[in-house]
């Protein structure tokens, strides 16, 4: 069994290796964005010129296209300083690093075996004299010893180099966050885009379907989540029992407030407790007060679960009803300037049923109702984080190192 090549470093292995064409294609982004940079920098020249500024188009040359060449040079200068360097960092130090520690810590392995199966023979002769069997066998002994204490220093090495390395990526991340900033928002097939991103705020700005909204900014954000929820076909839909509503929706919370990916089985989802870890929360016959949890929650970059109908059935005159259904909370509409504007058409959730971000009030793929917010028995529940979950696997660091999230 492994001694030093273990998680976080057999991840790092296990990812590494199927990456290797990352640094060349980076460059060639780069190299990409700097072409268009000097293609635009040659028109907006030529655009410059007295025939063209006789005709009117002054403008266009001082600001829309110097703007835009600006925006490409700048993302030219994010990918190579920032993409490009951390994927250099990666596969050009990092893997040789975790290679070296496989085979080193395969050799550490092969010494403690050999050591382990040592036989001791007689150590005295019938006149009382050391036997040389015994004479050899301390030597081995020795220089086994010596082998393995020099291989488990090797090992610790190459764990704090491999560290370095990773704290040294981890730096790069609000650079490169900005990269994605800027390609996702040019993306115009995802109904969802990021329009602003501060690594140190406690909310980021989408795009939703045309309207803005505020989400949670969590160590992994809902919209990079939902893709890992439909290729992982952690909803529902895909094969969930219908009881499961909670403990999915617990799940995803739990997930983007730690930056874990749970597995796909339901024995998974069962062994990561998230239960334990959303025992906060607010029960009222109230709804005033369990919304106005939700927002406080929500603006402070903390996830929730809130219960509301499953697929209704029923009009009681006034609204739509049906059976309890529990989904994550992720933002709401920008419109929202308290607790007191959030209703059905104003929350945006991760609906564990079809694994997809949407308004309550949304209609869905199921063919289901709007959802509602629910009163069980006379109250309404919404449930978060705990202190003790945020206090050990959100916030501290200690706990990402040892558990190699999001280094």
């Amino acid at each position: 069994m492994a001694e030093f090549f273990i998680d976080p470093y057999k991840k790092y292995y296990d990812t590494l290796q199927t990456m290797a064409d990352i640094t060349g294609e980076s460059t060639a982004m780069a190299s990409a964005a700097g072409t268009a940079a000097s293609s635009i920098d040659g028109v907006s020249s030529e655009i410059g010129s007295s025939d063209w500024k006789e005709q009117g188009v002054t403008i266009l040359s001082s600001a829309a296209l110097s703007s835009l060449k600006s925006n490409i040079s700048t993302l030219e200068s994010n990918i190579t300083n920032s993409l490009t360097a951390a994927c250099e960092i990666a596969i050009g130090s990092m893997l040789p690093e975790l290679d070296s520690l496989k085979t080193e810590d395969e050799n550490y392995e092969s010494i403690k075996t050999k050591l382990n199966e040592l036989v001791i023979p007689t150590q005295y002769d019938d006149e009382g004299n050391t036997t040389s069997t015994y004479r050899m066998y301390l030597s081995e002994k020795n220089s086994l010893e010596y082998q393995l204490s020099e291989s488990e220093r090797k090992c610790k090495q190459y764990q704090t180099d491999i560290n370095n390395y990773a704290d040294q990526i981890k730096a790069k991340d609000s650079a490169i966050q900005d990269i994605k900033k800027t390609v996702v928002t040019s993306d115009g097939v995802k109904e969802l885009t990021i329009l602003d991103y501060d690594a140190n705020s406690k909310l980021m700005k989408i795009s939703f379907r045309g309207q803005e909204f505020y989400i949670a900014n969590t160590r992994i954000n809902a919209i990079d989540y939902q893709d890992y929820v439909q290729r992982a076909k952690l909803y529902q839909n895909a094969g969930f029992m219908d009881g499961q509503c909670a403990i999915l929706a617990q799940v995803y919370a739990c997930d983007m407030m730690r930056g874990t990916l749970t597995g796909r089985s339901a024995d998974d989802v069962k062994a990561q407790s998230p239960s334990t870890r959303l025992l906060d929360g607010c029960s009222s016959p109230n709804i005033d007060d369990v919304l106005e949890y939700v927002y406080n929650e929500t603006i402070n970059g903390r996830l929730t679960t809130l219960t509301v109908t499953q697929r209704a059935t029923v009009w009681d005159g006034t609204k739509w009803t049906g059976p309890r259904h529990v989904v994550t909370v992720v933002g709401f509409d920008s419109s929202v300037k308290s607790y007191k504007d959030l209703n059905e058409d104003t929350i945006l959730v991760l609906d564990c049923v079809d694994g997809k971000i949407q308004t309550l009030s949304q209609a869905r793929e199921d063919g289901g109702h709007d959802r509602h917010i629910y009163a069980q028995d006379g109250n309404y529940f919404a449930h978060g984080a705990t202190q003790d979950f945020l206090a050990k696997e959100v916030e501290n660091e200690e706990w990402y190192q040892k558990h190699g999230v999001n280094a």
